[in-house]
């Protein structure tokens, strides 16, 4: 009965630990975090007019991941991602609104960029860049 209670406390314990994400915090660096709604892990990015903040994301390892779009803006702005055979994309954002799309990444590199007409253009581009 006491290892069935030490068994218990231990992995108790073990569940209340960090859950092995890189703290995110806001657009700085690009860094991903766990997010339980989230499949994969969460990439923080800003819309904003006319740029994409991190300008450099770079991902340690191939996988799932949420990029949770926030359009910092006063227009509409939406992000795509496109390479390595993947192109997908948030739905079109108003002003303070977020929105999140997620995709399996494979090593390589990426572009990231708003799809409205001329923003890309503008400079709504940033670069990413997974593994290696």
């Amino acid at each position: 009965m006491k290892s069935a209670v030490l068994l218990i406390s231990v992995l108790t314990l073990a569940s209340c630990g960090s859950d092995g994400g890189t703290g995110g915090g806001g657009y700085g660096g690009g860094q991903a975090s766990t997010s339980p709604e989230a499949k994969g892990k969460v990439v923080d990015v800003a819309l904003v007019d006319f740029a994409i903040q991190p300008k450099a994301i770079r991902l340690e390892a191939a996988g799932t991941y949420t990029f949770k779009a926030t359009n910092d803006g006063q227009t509409q702005h939406a992000l795509e991602i496109e390479g390595g055979g993947v192109e997908e994309g948030t739905d079109t954002l108003g002003a303070g609104e977020a929105g999140e799309v997620t995709v399996e990444l494979a090593a390589g590199e990426y572009e990231l960029y708003c799809p409205i007409d001329g923003h890309r253009d503008r400079g709504m581009e940033a670069s990413l860049v997974v593994g290696g």
